[in-house]
């Protein structure tokens, strides 16, 4: 066999391979959407003929999403590795998830809650226990819980998974892709309290995070394994409103790799010579043991056909590796009959000054300017500016299933949530999503 025959075999077993890698991949995400389909009737029943204290129920995405752009990655939130755009202009690994949920009944006043999703995290689908956890309630206006609980420090945030439960295909990105925490491991306390014709509730929780971001590719990251946070909330629903606010606290156990490196130059010896505020300068990018604090604001309007919502965040860090913001959405949203067309505004911008002066005196040495570049270039790269107009139209299938497309004209000017820019890329991108959503119980 000549060299040129040799290289067109191997090349085709290449080609091969690739296209049998992604055949398995969307087989096996394939396979669980029609398991969890079709299945969950017969699995209910039978635990139900043996246990009717057992609940099963769960729900999912099927979903494909287009990039206009190629020369970035168009991310759900930053706990994703990557998206669609630069990785792969179509994709359907962006929203695809399946979730199962199994709840049981240990008496009248305790049950067990244990939740699995399986999502595309770190470039591949596996299980993940998002919930886990032992639920007291000693009557109607106190609960209790211990183990893993969903983060739910904005509005709708603890049910981010569940895309047949709100109208849009994904939650907005500005506000909600930011978080960098999905669940907590700890305790929390509701009570909750007529109020007129209303009902109010007040929320306390406390635990450690246990999950990680990439921080380079392709597999550096950043640990937050054992981070603390704790948080409160306030929320008051009534016949057609809900309106709640929101504190929480974040501490960093860990010290991010990206900037290891500089904060190590600047509390050398050496360095310190060459400048007074070096040392200080180390410990304002540090991460560990520094804090970011979220404050958050929601309002839903919730009448017949027609529903809105605005919210608001706030996010204050003590570093400065760590770039303080503010975000915030509004969603309008009106049903006729089956068909639900919506629009949502969303932006997220820095809330700080962009200049950051680090008081490093400049151009006495070239290791000091090249110290001073890298710092500047990282603190560009933690920084979050992007707004949005999404349009999209939900069409209800039946009471537990329904089909939604969604367009979104995204701007982008500081890139930390989104991956993979190129430096030409003007910061222009149009998203164009189909999702197919159940629940079952």
């Amino acid at each position: 066999m000549n060299s040129n025959s040799s290289q067109r075999c191997l090349l085709s077993q290449n080609l091969h391979a690739v296209v049998l890698s992604r055949s398995r991949r969307l087989a096996f995400l394939f396979t669980i959407c029609v398991l969890l389909i079709c299945s969950p009737k017969v699995l209910a029943a039978e635990l139900s003929e043996q246990d009717s204290s057992v609940k099963v129920s769960g729900f999912g995405t099927f979903g494909v999403s287009y990039n206009s752009s190629g020369e970035f990655d168009y991310l759900r939130d930053l706990l994703q590795t990557r998206g669609v755009g630069y990785s792969r202009r179509l994709d359907i690994g962006l929203d695809s998830l399946v979730g199962l949920q199994l709840s049981t009944k240990l008496s009248d006043s305790v049950e067990t809650t244990a939740q699995t999703v399986i999502r595309r995290r770190e470039g591949n689908y596996r299980p993940e226990l998002t919930w886990g956890f032992i639920k007291y309630y000693p009557n109607d206006e106190w609960d209790f819980r211990l183990g893993r609980l969903g983060f739910d420090v904005y509005p709708l945030a603890d049910s981010r998974n569940v895309a047949y439960s709100y109208v849009w295909v994904r939650p907005p990105v500005e506000y909600f892709g930011g978080l960098i925490v999905s669940y907590i491991d700890g305790v929390d306390a509701v009570y909750q309290y007529s109020v007129g014709n209303g009902q109010a509730k007040a929320k306390l929780f406390a635990g450690k995070a246990q999950e990680r971001l990439l921080a380079a590719s392709p597999d550096t990251y950043f640990s937050l394994k054992n981070s603390k946070i704790i948080g409160a909330q306030l929320e008051f629903q009534s016949q057609n409103w809900l309106a709640r606010i929101g504190l929480a606290e974040l501490q960093f156990n860990h010290q991010y790799p990206g900037i290891q490196g500089l904060i190590d130059t600047l509390r050398s010896p050496m360095f310190s010579q060459l400048s007074p505020a070096a040392s200080g300068l180390a410990e304002n990018l540090s991460f560990k043991d520094k804090k970011i604090r979220y404050l958050s604001a929601g309002l839903v309007y919730d009448n017949g056909p027609l529903q809105a919502q605005l919210m608001l965040s706030r996010l204050n860090s003590q570093t400065l590796s760590f770039n303080s913001n503010v975000a915030g959405f509004f969603t309008i949203a009106y049903r006729v009959k089956e068909w639900t067309p919506y629009f949502t505004y969303a932006k997220t911008r820095p809330s700080g000054n962009k200049n950051i002066v680090t008081g490093l005196p400049l151009t006495t040495s070239p290791m000091v300017d090249q110290i001073e570049a890298g710092i500047q270039s990282f603190l560009k790269a933690t920084r979050n500016e992007q707004h949005s107009q999404s349009i999209g139209l939900r069409y209800s299938l039946n009471h537990t299933s329904d089909i939604k497309i969604q367009v979104d004209m995204i701007s982008n000017k500081e890139r930390l949530i989104v991956r993979q820019a190129r430096a030409g890329w003007n910061g222009k991108g149009t998203i164009i999503s189909c999702n197919y959503n159940f629940i079952f119980n």
